[in-house]
């Protein structure tokens, strides 16, 4: 269901979507730390970790960078001209490790949607980042967006 910036309000405390299953792979790890200068030739030294996980952990940051793609992937926002900036997180905890071969998927409820000031929307979701028959959760974060809505 698409939604307006306008509607957002009257979805406070709702669940916005829960997406698929997503399998994450050691290559998604892999592209992750290439990205975040998680190489030797950044640091000046191998990368190495010391985890009991070895290669096969999946870092967190890896699956906080995965909410702007999930939520652009699942909610369905008529944005009308108006466009969203990462406003940034509130509180991100990481409850239990990932490993490379297992399936997430996302949950995100709207906490709040307030005018910040007149033409921008600040928009705080909670993520539940879910694994696969797992009981406890990967991660849960509080995000905030801003939505500018031009005049």
């Amino acid at each position: 269901m698409v939604h307006t910036l306008g509607e957002l309000q009257e979805l406070t405390g709702r669940e916005l979507f829960c997406s698929e299953w997503v399998p994450l792979g050691a290559g998604d790890e892999r592209a992750f730390a290439e990205a975040a200068f998680l190489r030797e030739d950044f640091l000046g030294a191998p990368p190495s970790n010391g985890d009991p996980y070895g290669d096969r952990l999946i870092s967190g940051f890896l699956l906080l960078s995965m909410l702007v793609a999930f939520h652009k992937r699942e909610l369905e926002l008529d944005l009308r001209g108006a466009y969203g900036l990462n406003y940034g997180v509130d509180r991100v905890r990481f409850l239990r490790p990932v490993l490379a071969g297992e399936r997430v998927r996302l949950r995100a409820r709207l906490v709040e949607a307030r005018e910040k000031e007149p033409g921008r929307l600040r928009v705080l979701t909670r993520n539940v980042m879910e694994v696969e028959d797992a009981e406890t959760p990967a991660m849960v974060a509080d995000w905030i967006s801003l939505f500018v809505i031009p005049e």
